[in-house]
């Protein structure tokens, strides 16, 4: 089962993930990580990598000055280095989640490089991808997976079809 899940921001692909990890935890083996806000005072400041086996956490951008940047975000591609050493690592499992192959994480060849190398040798995977993008690895997983478009009306129908296919 090869799946991306897309849509816009903040319409619950991180969510989707976790509750996917959360209801096959302890049947299968799944790696993998998310990505989640960072927020100071109810403001978004950044964004980090969080590990679901390990709950490692990596600071993947945060406001502020320094290269390379998405938008107003200073991306830390050392960190995106060290999960990227991980995915090597996720060969073995039965499943593996990434959130999110977007523009941030993109931002690091090593990253780019893991995820493709995954991609060749991986059959269950579930991917979010960006909406927008056009980088050749998103164009890639766009064309080898089902690519399944969330929205606030789907998202709870989404994870149970994606559940449904996992235990069959």
């Amino acid at each position: 089962m090869r799946v991306a899940i897309t849509g816009r921001p903040g319409v619950g692909k991180t969510t989707a993930c976790l509750k996917i990890y959360e209801r096959l935890r302890g049947k299968k083996d799944i790696r993998g990580f998310v990505t989640r806000e960072v927020r100071e005072k109810g403001v978004r400041v950044g964004f980090e990598i969080v590990e679901l086996t390990t709950n490692e956490t990596y600071v993947l951008a945060r406001k502020g000055d320094g290269y390379p940047r998405v938008g107003k975000y200073r991306v830390f591609v050392e960190n995106l280095e060290i999960v990227a050493s991980r995915i090597a690592g996720y060969a073995n499992a039965d499943l593996v989640i990434l959130d999110e192959v977007g523009p941030m994480e993109l931002k690091s060849r090593s990253f780019v490089d893991a995820v493709e190398r995954l991609l060749d040798s991986h059959e269950n995977l579930l991917l979010t991808v960006h909406y927008r993008s056009t980088h050749p690895l998103v164009l890639r997983i766009k064309r080898e997976f089902e690519v399944v478009e969330l929205t606030p009306e789907n998202r709870d129908r989404i994870v149970e079809e994606v559940l449904e296919r996992l235990d069959s």
